[in-house]
């Protein structure tokens, strides 16, 4: 999508940290721009903050947790801008602890948000997308653990990073012609993430401040801002996957080096093994269906 200049845009959490610097990249195209996040307050400051360029905003109150109230986001902004063409699958939190003495709690709450918060958004938006029928996109933001970094102490974080990358992959290949998918996999980025706990409800074990190494850590992070607008350039090349950090490259490859050994070493190829390949069987499968229909 080369031009976004009044283009309506939404970004989930994006009264802060990558949400913002999205919103705030948009707007230097021209995009208008739907803040939502869970802090309805920030979002009013951030709304005013990106419409300060020149485009018209609006906040919104949303967990995406809530597949309702990402209806209700949608809901509202078609109501007030008329049209939806990008959605920024943002928010998202993070918590830590050995995976061995991690609590259920923990995993179901970052899941709720990281995992079922982009679901929400994709089917709610993709499915309005589909029957607008006009060029869009979706950027679902992944992480450095998407690629291959499975950083101790953030072990369900990495899971859900995962998750993230394997929904959009699909979804590229399920959506239409007219819904572009890209997924934004950053390094460290100076945000509030570390904090996230701060919001989270009282099912999965309340507020909680987040640790102060986590914060230390953080401050070593890419400036937001300059992640925002790698984003949005993404968008614009319509690339699937939008890389920020170069050092990601070297953990991509160790990763990629020890499965192809693994299948050098444990399953080579041998003459007839692509009568096995899912890709095929599933056409094969679909058209012996579709026979039987006709």
């Amino acid at each position: 999508m080369k031009d976004l200049k009044d283009k309506v845009a939404v970004v989930t959490g994006g009264a802060s940290g990558i949400g913002k610097s999205i919103g705030l990249a948009l707007a230097d195209k021209g995009t208008h721009v739907v803040v939502a996040d869970i802090e309805p307050d920030t979002a009013e400051a951030a709304a005013e903050e990106i419409a300060r360029a020149g485009v018209r905003t609006l906040a919104v109150g949303c967990d995406v947790a809530d597949m309702s109230a990402v209806e209700q986001l949608a809901e509202r902004a078609w109501s007030h801008f008329g049209h939806v063409e990008l959605l920024f699958n943002n928010a998202g939190v993070a918590g830590g602890g050995p995976l061995l003495d991690a609590t259920a709690n923990e995993l179901h709450w970052l899941f709720d948000v990281n995992v079922f918060g982009v679901w929400h958004g994709c089917r709610v938006f993709g499915q309005r997308f589909r029957s607008q029928g006009t060029p869009a996109h979706i950027v679902n933001t992944g992480s450095e653990h998407s690629l291959g970094i499975p950083n101790t102490q953030i072990g369900f974080y990495t899971a859900t990073k995962h998750a993230v990358l394997a929904l959009s992959d699909v979804l590229r290949r399920e959506a239409p012609d007219n819904i572009g998918v890209s997924v934004l996999c950053p390094g460290i980025v100076r945000t509030d993430i570390w904090n996230a706990a701060r919001n989270r409800p009282q099912a999965f074990g309340g507020p909680q401040d987040g640790a102060p190494e986590a914060r230390v850590m953080m401050e070593y992070g890419v400036d937001a801002r300059e992640i925002g607008r790698q984003a949005v350039a993404g968008v614009e090349r319509g690339d699937f996957y939008i890389v920020t950090h170069s050092h990601v490259r070297k953990y991509v490859e160790e990763r990629a080096a020890e499965i192809l050994a693994a299948f050098d070493s444990q399953a080579p190829y041998k003459e007839g093994d692509d009568r096995y390949e899912v890709d095929a069987i599933i056409a094969r499968v679909m058209a012996a269906m579709q026979e039987g229909k006709s």
